[in-house]
């Protein structure tokens, strides 16, 4: 008898809320690296790359990019065909500052981490449209994170995560010079794995598990560090450079503001508006051009990060509602409700049913 919950309808619940956000994309940079690793397991990495639908040689050029689910995806038969469940990890730690092209540059030039810091997360957009780099200074402590806002992802999301809180690592670690660096703190949004050692081998730091985004923290005090290479002159250069690039399109900045938004509590719109940098009226008059609204685009973002949460870590029902910007738990099951035609239990044990099968 087939079992009545599959991959069909899942997929289908999900695209019940989905807006006029185009699939993101990410620049290669640092997946250039996948292929000699993959190597080092004794595996081909055409064979990996084609499971992942992407070609041969896609990962060639540093300055190209794939689809940001490709690439999520990647990871994931990566981490299987190399019988390495930690590969999202190992491939972090390889990465370099050159990986991220123009924006890498200058946050190299800048005089102080403070500086190249508040530069990488700014221009992230280029690399990355499907999640984002944020940067949150609070009592002393600097937080620097990662979240995903890429619409529907429901694969290589743990890879995701460990790949890129190794790489906020490797950032603090080159631009200071200090290898041994390590932060105070790290969250990560996925279950425990089986073996942490490798995680805490490479952090070096208490590493929180189920965490509702990806983060490391420090002593803000840390940012006054010198950059051993920062050249002003040189910083300057760059950055004109880089204005050259354009603006981050509407709606995916949107989304973006939004999914930061709501790691620490401002979900209303004339908080996202503020943000943007945008008067209400105007913020609402550009959305409506898009033929969407704010609200669309809020519960666009919360049905997919409530997805995430759901599947790929342990926490509540009430911490999920709590990471979402509710106000209450059962306000979240509504709306869930609303969303999937379930609840969001129900749905957390339908998603465990379809991983195992």
């Amino acid at each position: 008898m087939e079992h009545p919950v599959s991959r069909l309808v899942l997929a289908r619940q999900a695209s019940a809320l989905r807006s006029s956000l185009p699939p993101g994309t990410q620049r290669v940079g640092p997946l250039s690296e996948l292929p000699p690793l993959i190597r080092e397991f004794g595996v081909r990495p055409s064979t990996v790359l084609r499971r992942a639908g992407l070609a041969a040689d896609s990962l060639a050029d540093r300055d190209s990019r794939v689809p940001y689910a490709a690439g999520a995806a990647l990871l994931n038969h990566c981490a299987a065909a190399t019988g390495c469940p930690h590969f999202g990890l190992l491939a972090g730690s390889h990465w370099r500052l050159e990986h991220v092209g123009l924006p890498g540059q200058i946050a190299g030039s800048c005089a102080t981490l403070r500086g190249a810091l508040e530069t990488f997360t700014a221009y992230q957009w280029l690399n990355s449209s499907g999640g984002v780099a944020f940067l949150r200074r609070e009592c002393g402590v600097t937080t620097l994170g990662y979240a995903i806002f890429e619409p529907g992802l429901d694969t290589g999301i743990d890879q995701i995560s460990d790949m890129v809180m190794a790489i906020a690592v490797r950032i603090v670690r080159e631009l200071t010079g200090q290898p041994g660096w390590a932060p105070g703190r790290v969250f990560l949004s996925r279950r425990r794995p089986g073996d942490v050692a490798p995680y805490r081998r490479f952090f070096a730091a208490p590493v929180r598990y189920d965490a509702g985004a990806c983060m490391l923290q420090f002593p803000s005090a840390f940012e006054a560090t010198r950059v051993p290479h920062g050249d002003e002159t040189r910083r300057r250069v760059l950055e004109a450079k880089l204005l050259a690039a354009g603006r981050e399109r509407m709606l995916p900045k949107l989304h973006r503001v939004i999914r930061v938004g709501m790691l620490f509590g401002l979900t209303s719109g004339d908080e996202v508006a503020r943000s943007m940098a945008l008067t209400r009226r105007t913020f609402n008059r550009r959305l409506a051009d898009y033929g969407t609204t704010f609200r669309d685009a809020l519960e666009t973002v919360r049905l997919d990060v409530a997805r995430q949460l759901l599947r790929e870590t342990e926490l509540s029902i009430a911490d999920i509602a709590d990471a979402l910007g509710y106000t209450e738990p059962t306000a979240f099951v509504r709306a869930f409700r609303r969303w999937t035609n379930t609840t969001p239990g129900a749905w957390r044990q339908q998603s465990e049913l379809v991983a195992s099968v």
